[in-house]
């Protein structure tokens, strides 16, 4: 009896030729099905529901790598002996069970989401510093370029290299390629430029890329700007919604956009949200009102980079040596808990509030910074280079005033407890604190602002119209505000654009928010005082062409 059961066991091994052999924690390997003559490549289907040793499931399609095998590929999360069952319309392979041992690996793990507007990794729990660039054409690109490319972007400390799956990409050589990235330690990040807009096409579309690339240390990156696919919130909310499904390791979601993706957030399938600008009326205001992280690929130059770390953004853009300047000095940081900051003048912060502070001062002159009663050390970082100026006496109190060093270039101020900082680490927290979520003020009668511009004319999208707003009641609170003005047309389901930012401007309607004409544009004015203190207005115009 024995003997049969071994007998079996070794056969049922047989049916897969096996890449899981020598199975590695949070590494992919395949497990491969050869079909017969007789079987139908289209038709056929398996799929397998693998059990870790500390139970948890993980269910995974196979895909067809080619007309004569089915592959399913799969990384282990814990070390150990996982048990798996197979669920094919293939009678021979249909319930069969088997077993793969996953040795331990010092891996970090996928990245998540964490504490509101941070990341963290999987395996280790720890903070996650992202810090992304774009590798172009990367399958098109010869392989000796491409790898120059991946050991180029390590060596200048990014984190994230993306890539983008092109409508004629040979999908075995981008998977191939893909793995060749996060063999360097970085994680994948995956823009898909070829997501049909038929239904039943993007679902078997959707299906084989989770099933060729979910395996892999990755996140979703939707399509290219969003703003210019058609009917691109009904296409993205069911790829969303399919991706959410279908990958059982849960990557982060979002997709690209020209200025915010904010706009599909509402539609429960992104985790985080990508900004094609620094702007900071739009990226700033828009981090008080979602409470998922961001990331920035609009990023240019330094003064891009540190504009949207202000707005309380991650780079998911940009090179050279500012790049590495910023990891560096981040990396030293409490980057998972710092938050913006607005009890400042001559610059814009970020703060972990009594422990450190990060002020940004794009203009050199008078810097102001209010902090919690504490002694600290104080430093100048030039953003260009990293080179660091420490004053010798620091800084005690709670009103910190200085200058930079010279007014040649932006510079950065860190205000910091390092003593204490260091301390912090040794405990076992990923965060020391609740991060603070303000309710945002909708009450016109507690509002001290309205819209002056435009009146209760029609907006027409070929003649658009001034806008501005008017304070009614001038404080210190108001000396400086930050404004987006958004515009949707909500029963056309095409969502809300950005068609204004700041106090003032004329505005930027695409046609592409309405199918059909006239319709009522709703607009929301979303805006910042001087203090942080969000409001929302809302208005109702009529739209016409």
């Amino acid at each position: 009896m024995v003997r049969w059961l071994a007998a079996a066991l070794f056969a049922v091994r047989l049916l897969a030729q096996s890449g899981c052999d020598s199975a590695v924690q949070w590494s992919p390997c395949d497990l491969t099905f050869d079909l017969q003559a007789n079987e139908n490549p289209a038709a056929a289907r398996l799929e397998i529901e693998f059990r870790s040793p500390r139970h948890t499931t993980y269910k995974i399609v196979a895909f067809h790598d080619n007309d004569h095998q089915l592959t399913v590929r799969f990384s282990p999360t814990e070390p150990g002996t996982w048990m798996y069952r197979i669920s094919s319309n293939l009678a021979r392979f249909d319930g069969r069970e088997s077993s793969l041992v996953a040795a331990e690996s010092d891996s970090p793990g996928f990245v998540r989401a964490a504490n509101v507007h941070h990341f963290q990794t999987t395996a280790n729990n720890k903070p996650h510093l992202w810090m992304a660039a774009a590798i172009d054409h990367f399958t098109a690109m010869p392989r000796a370029e491409f790898d120059a490319r991946i050991a180029e972007l390590t060596r200048d400390k990014f984190t994230h290299a993306r890539v983008t799956i092109e409508k004629d990409a040979d999908l075995r050589q981008a998977a191939d390629r893909v793995k060749a990235i996060t063999a360097h330690g970085l994680v994948a990040d995956l823009v898909l430029a070829a997501i049909p807009a038929d239904r039943q096409a993007r679902e078997s579309y959707i299906g084989d890329i989770v099933a060729r690339f979910g395996a892999m240390n990755i996140t979703w990156m939707g399509v290219p700007s969003f703003e210019n696919v058609e009917h691109a919130k009904d296409v993205l909310k069911e790829a969303g919604a399919l991706l959410k499904t279908l990958d059982t390791y849960q990557h982060p979601r979002t997709t690209m956009a020209e200025i915010t993706s904010a706009p599909l957030a509402g539609d429960d399938w992104m985790t985080l949200i990508d900004y094609g600008t620094p702007d900071p009326n739009v990226g700033a205001v828009e981090h008080q009102l979602y409470q998922i992280p961001a990331i920035n690929s609009g990023i240019r130059n330094a003064n891009d980079l540190w504009n949207a770390t202000m707005n309380g953004q991650y780079p998911a853009s940009g090179s050279g040596p500012y790049m590495t300047a910023w990891f560096d000095f981040m990396a030293g940081n409490r980057y998972w808990e710092l938050e913006p900051y607005f009890d400042v003048d001559g610059g814009r912060a970020i703060a972990l509030e009594g422990v450190e502070y990060i002020v940004y001062v794009e203009k050199p002159g008078p810097v102001e910074v209010t902090v919690e009663k504490h002694g600290y050390d104080v430093a100048w970082i030039n953003p260009l280079t990293g080179e660091r100026i420490k004053e010798k006496k620091g800084y005690s109190g709670e009103h910190f005033t200085g200058e930079p060093p010279d007014s040649s270039h932006p510079w950065v101020l860190h205000i910091s407890r390092e003593r204490t900082k260091q301390g912090m680490l040794k405990s076992y927290k990923f965060e020391s604190r609740q991060t603070p979520v303000q309710e945002i003020e909708r009450d016109d009668s507690k509002i001290p602002f309205e819209v002056a511009s435009p009146g209760d004319e029609p907006i027409s999208i070929s003649k658009p119209p001034f806008y501005s707003l008017k304070v009614k009641r001038e404080s210190r609170a108001t000396r400086s505000l930050l404004v987006e003005w958004t515009g949707e047309v909500p029963t056309d389901g095409e969502g809300d654009r950005v068609i204004g930012t700041g106090r003032e401007g004329t505005m930027r309607v695409p046609p592409s928010i309405a199918n059909h004409y006239p319709a009522m544009l709703s607009v929301r004015v979303a805006l910042l005082n001087a203090y942080g203190k969000a409001y929302v207005i809302d208005k109702v115009y009529r739209l016409i062409p």
